[in-house]
Parts: structure tokens; sequence; C-alpha cells
């Protein structure tokens, strides 16, 4: 029996064909183009809430210009200035120091009902986004109050709590030295670990790096003890990107 050829296919249009395609959808398709700028923009403010007012006794102002030249509070200060201010930012009752609220047996039961009816009632809010802003408002204050309550049982002393809105601005500039810079940071992180340390070993009879050390290796009954600490010393430190001052 002959063998029969099998034809080929012709695939030379084929190209043709392809190209004709790809012209057509590069002259039909239209490309979206995005206007403006990539940008994570923050959470909306609920409408029941004003933006908070910032005071200028809530926060102290410590600048290193391109001269390692220091400043606080826009006065020329030495190196020596700064643990004072910083200790007298966590303990002065000063009226141009931050604000601090008393907490003891009644503020905190008082407190804590308050925020129990707050979240009840937000709950009760019919708009969802609203309901979700205003529950996680009320849940941090709760939350923020707990261990200050916390702080509280473990001394058994009423203490002066620093505002929530307290913050050292540390602000430094592009041509500042290191050997600067980290010589006021240490001066600032030196006052907080002495607070630290001191009141820990008033009220608990260790120091606060002891504690946190074995806390490191796993002693997990200290952490009570280290919160009180933290709430009663608070590390309230803000460093913006190096700028011209």
């Amino acid at each position: 029996m002959a063998k029969r050829d099998i034809p080929e296919i012709n695939a030379g249009s084929m190209a043709d064909i392809a190209f004709l395609l790809l012209i057509f959808w590069l002259v039909t398709t239209t490309m979206d183009r995005d206007m403006g700028l990539r940008l994570t923009l923050p959470q909306e403010m609920p409408p029941c809430e004003d933006c908070p007012e910032v005071r200028d006794r809530n926060v102290l102002k410590i600048a290193v210009n391109g001269n390692d030249a220091i400043q606080i509070e826009e006065k020329r200060a030495e190196i020596e200035d700064v643990a004072q201010w910083v200790d007298d930012f966590y303990n002065s009752d000063d009226s141009d120091m931050p604000e601090r609220h008393l907490v003891d047996a009644q503020s905190i039961s008082d407190t804590m009902e308050r925020l129990s009816v707050y979240i009840e009632q937000a709950k009760l809010i019919p708009d969802l986004k609203l309901q979700v802003a205003t529950l996680d408002k009320w849940e941090k204050a709760q939350k923020e109050w707990e261990g200050k309550k916390n702080c509280f049982d473990l001394t058994e002393e009423p203490f002066q709590c620093i505002s929530k809105r307290a913050i050292i601005r540390y602000e430094s500039n592009n041509g500042t030295t290191f050997e600067t810079y980290f010589d006021v940071l240490d001066q600032i992180k030196g006052v907080l670990k002495r607070l630290r340390n001191d009141f820990s070993m008033s009220s608990f009879g260790m120091t606060y790096d002891e504690m946190s050390k074995l806390e490191e290796n796993g002693d997990i009954t200290l952490r009570p003890k280290i919160k009180a600490v933290r709430v009663r010393y608070p590390l309230r430190l803000l460093e913006p990107d190096a700028r011209n001052i």
C-alpha cells in the first residue's frame, strides 16, 4: 500500500495574524492613569471627636544644631543640663512641666466604671465604622487604666501619672556629630533608667534592669512588676528626622 503524505499546515500567515491582533489591542485598549501621590493616609477622626490639643508644657524640646550646640526649650544649654530637665519632665509639678493626674483607689474605681459604661454605649452605635472606632478608643483607655491599677495594687501607694500626651522631642541636625548626638541621647535615657531602677528597688527590692534580665531568661512572674515600673516611668521619646536647626 502506498504511503500517503500528510499535508503540512501553512503557518506563514500566523505571524501576520498575531501582529494584526497586537496592533488591534494596542489601538483599542485604554490605560488608566493614577493621578496624585501614593500615600497611606491616617485614619479618619470619628465624627464625635476633635483633634486633641497639644499643649507646650507637655512637650520637652531638646535640639542639637550643626555646630553641636545644645538647645533646651529653644535656649542654649550644656550637656550637663539635659539630665535635670528630663528628671523634671517626669517628676516636677511646675506649671511649665507636663500635666499629670492622681492615680488612687477612688480614681481607678470611678474611671473603670465610667469606661465600662462608655464601652457598652459604643456597642449600640448603629454606624458600624463609628462603632468600631469608638470601641477601639474606649478599650484602649480601659487597658491603659488596667495598667495603672496594676501599678497601684502592687505598690499600694497613690502616684502622679504623667499625661499620655507628654513627650520628649529630641531633634538633631544633619551636621550634628555622632558623638554629641549619642551623648545627649545617653543623658535622656540614662535619667529614665535611673528613675526606673530607683522606683523598682524601693517598691520591689530589685532594680528594673535585674527584673528585665530575669524575665528574658524565662521568669514571667516578674512581668506585672515590670509593667508597673513602665507605667510609673514610661518611655516618652520622639526623634524626628534630622533637619537644619
